[in-house]
């Protein structure tokens, strides 16, 4: 088994990815997408014989003055990991090792596409719990405890944990079931947006205009969070790359003709997951977030996506709280962590007293600054 990095044009990784279970951040397309939104080298590790590819890792090499020099699996999104033949894993780890093991810090792997992988990293690797997912089956919807099934003709019903129902392929019903199903505080924010006529639609950054009411609301949204924002390059490279090949979407949800709410997603095989939401504090009583949501959620039905994936969270954060009440499934997501030259696992936590202090400044920042300086500063985080 020979080991070797590669760029995302080599020939032999379609082929490969072909015959994988696998997510976008895997793919050719997304890692031009991050090659050309960061100005780095996507690059992936492989391990193969005379036969092809057997197993890949995709990763980005974090190099920063301040943060110092890191290897990712995958810088610039919640997700990354492993492909292919969980056997290979080890002379991967050795091979980045050998390539990058005095320059950087440390390697490491986030979850997302762990499963296959988790015994043979926890073996190699320290294994931190940082974060949780929510994640929700679009067709299997959980009924509430002691209701019954009041749409006809499902195709299959089992019982587990929850009662679900689980319909058929891009079946209308599946739509109308999420509508009636959700929980009930969720359902009346939605009907609530909807009495108050906010207006959802898809977004495309053609027009200037609304690339620039979109990006203030992010920017904005960015700051009140006290964390560095993306520049405006990355979302007209976001559709160029992704939303043009029907790999990514963006929702906003208008209130009386001002943007009010965004989601930015990506939509790859079977998954949605947004990996961007934004809304605008003083119209959060028109519901604009709900709204948004929701509408994003039923396109996903409707076209056949089988899971609607929230992305990253902490437990303790008003996010846990509010994606929970759409009735999804929590997961972990874990990342793994290999101790070149660093003497300690980085935790990059806002709650720490050292990243509080940076939280509180960036929040009292000119929003016109905070879009000078995030694009670099998430650069160097590899966030």
């Amino acid at each position: 088994m020979v080991v070797e990095i590669i760029s995302a044009d080599d020939r032999r990784l379609l082929p490969f990815l072909e015959q994988q279970e696998h997510l976008l951040l895997h793919t050719p397309s997304y890692a031009h997408f991050i090659e050309a939104a960061f100005l780095c080298r996507y690059l992936f590790a492989i391990a193969g014989d005379e036969l092809g590819i057997k197993t890949i890792l995709p990763f980005v090499a974090v190099k920063s003055a301040l943060f110092g020099n890191r290897i990712i699996s995958t810088a610039y999104l919640e997700y990354g990991g492993f492909v292919g033949e969980a056997q290979n894993v080890g002379p991967i780890l050795d091979g980045l090792k050998k390539e990058y093991g005095n320059s950087s810090e440390y390697l490491e792997i986030r979850g997302g596409n762990e499963e296959d992988f988790d015994a043979v990293l926890s073996s190699l690797s320290v294994k931190k719990e940082l974060y949780k997912r929510f994640v929700l089956k679009l067709r299997d919807f959980p009924l509430p405890p002691g209701d019954t099934l009041s749409r006809p003709n499902p195709k299959k019903i089992t019982t587990s944990i929850f009662e679900t129902v689980t319909f058929s392929s891009g079946s209308v019903p599946a739509v109308e079931f999420f509508r009636s199903h959700i929980q009930e505080s969720k359902r009346k924010a939605i009907n609530k947006s909807r009495k108050n006529n906010v207006e959802v639609k898809s977004l495309l950054f053609s027009d200037s205009s609304t690339l620039d009411e979109f990006y203030d609301l992010y920017c904005r949204n960015m700051k009140r969070f006290g964390s560095p924002p993306y520049s405006r390059d990355y979302f007209v490279l976001f559709q160029e790359h992704l939303v043009s090949k029907r790999f990514g979407k963006i929702y906003g949800a208008y209130v009386n003709g001002k943007l009010a709410a965004a989601l930015v997603g990506l939509c790859y095989r079977d998954r949605v997951h947004v990996i961007i939401a934004v809304s605008d504090e003083e119209t959060r009583e028109f519901r604009p977030n709900d709204a948004v949501h929701s509408e994003f959620i039923e396109w996903a039905i409707e076209n056949d996506f089988k899971y609607f994936d929230f992305g990253r969270v902490r437990e303790e954060s008003g996010q846990f709280e509010y994606k929970q009440k759409w009735g999804p499934v929590l997961l972990n997501l874990p990342s793994y962590f290999v101790l070149w030259n660093a003497r300690e696992i980085p935790v990059i936590d806002p709650h720490q007293a050292k990243y509080r202090l940076f939280v509180g400044l960036w929040k009292k920042m000119p929003l016109s600054l905070t879009k000078k300086l995030g694009h670099r500063l998430r650069k160097g985080l590899g966030i």
